[in-house]
């Protein structure tokens, strides 16, 4: 029964510097993480803040069709992280309508027909209201 109480300070001491160890491994990769690029996005719908009404739908211009723009849908889910509890549709009809870079038709775009342009972004962002 002694040799067991020998052992029992021993394999602590291996346990306690196993999850040292664990733990150095594990904030060494924390730290040299690349960002996340969700965050970065979601920053940038955060200009719209003070221009839009504290709740309600506001609409969302998709890219049109053949834009070629991957990366449209990831900027919707942004834009409705960073501007909860407004509900982020992706339709014109809502009184205010974002429109985000690249995501107009060359040359006019006819979904914009009943909106003027209300305020733009450094980021290349655009804020657009209905009005009749």
């Amino acid at each position: 029964m002694s040799r067991v109480r020998g052992w029992q300070p021993l394999l602590g001491g291996v346990l306690l510097a196993w999850s040292l160890m664990s733990a150095v491994a594990a904030l060494r990769a924390a730290i040299h993480r690349a960002p996340d690029p969700m965050d970065a996005l979601q920053t940038e719908f955060l200009v719209f803040l003070p221009d839009l009404p504290q709740r309600g739908e506001i609409g969302y211009l998709e890219a049109y069709p053949g834009s070629g723009d991957e990366n449209s849908v990831r900027m919707h889910y942004a834009a409705q992280y960073a501007l909860t509890p407004r509900v982020i549709v992706g339709r014109t009809g809502p009184e205010f309508l974002i429109v985000p870079r690249g995501s107009e038709q060359p040359g006019g775009d006819p979904r914009l027909e009943h909106y003027r342009r209300v305020n733009s972004y450094p980021n290349g962002h655009r804020l657009f209201r209905r009005f009749p």
